[in-house]
């Protein structure tokens, strides 16, 4: 109740807020075109609002019934009125969907599905140990190889240190020969 209660104050400060009415002296005919254009203008203006009156219009004879007196002692009471109208077009729609999904249901639940699922399962079944076995040569495999790569880098150092030290020792002598040679010159 308080979020109709909410709504209405919130349509009254739209529609009272336009303009403050000054009492004329117009005719009843003039006035009611005016505010009928003002209306068309501000409807035009907040889509909100023409929204809910389209659904309204639509609903007119559900909620306010026909003015018999029977009738009237039959109507929805107003959050009834208010649900009515804020969930028809969404209820159309669900409807619909839930029809279209009916239709299709018989088309996707077909045993030659099922059929292939079953078969689907059984390939997977039987690919997953394969793929374990797989997998697990491939991490030997890598394994393996970073055990060679190690090795090869710890040679290579090695060797790198002996070609060092024999470049030194190879110099330290050409030296020694240099200086023999100058010497006995």
């Amino acid at each position: 109740m308080d979020i109709l209660a909410s709504r209405l104050e919130a349509i009254e400060r739209i529609v009272y807020s336009t303009e403050q009415r000054k009492v004329s002296s117009e005719t009843l005919g003039k006035q009611v075109t005016d505010i009928e254009r003002q209306l068309a203008r501000l409807l035009a203006d907040n889509s909100a609002l023409s929204q809910g009156l389209e659904k309204y219009e639509k609903l007119r004879g559900t909620i306010d019934g026909d003015g018999d007196l029977e009738l009237d002692r039959q109507l929805l009471g107003i959050n009834a009125k208010v649900e009515l109208i804020m969930l028809n077009d969404s209820a159309q729609q669900t409807i619909s969907e839930l029809r279209t999904i009916e239709g299709l249901q018989s088309k996707v639940n077909q045993p030659e599905y099922a059929a292939a699922a079953e078969l689907l399962a059984k390939i997977k079944n039987n690919l997953e140990p394969e793929n374990e076995q797989q997998l697990a040569e491939f991490r030997q495999v890598v394994a393996d190889i970073s055990l060679i790569v190690d090795r090869y880098h710890a040679e290579t150092e090695a060797l790198s240190e002996i070609f060092i030290e024999w470049d030194r020792i190879l110099t330290g002598l050409e030296r020694k020969v240099s200086n023999l040679e100058r010497s006995a010159e």
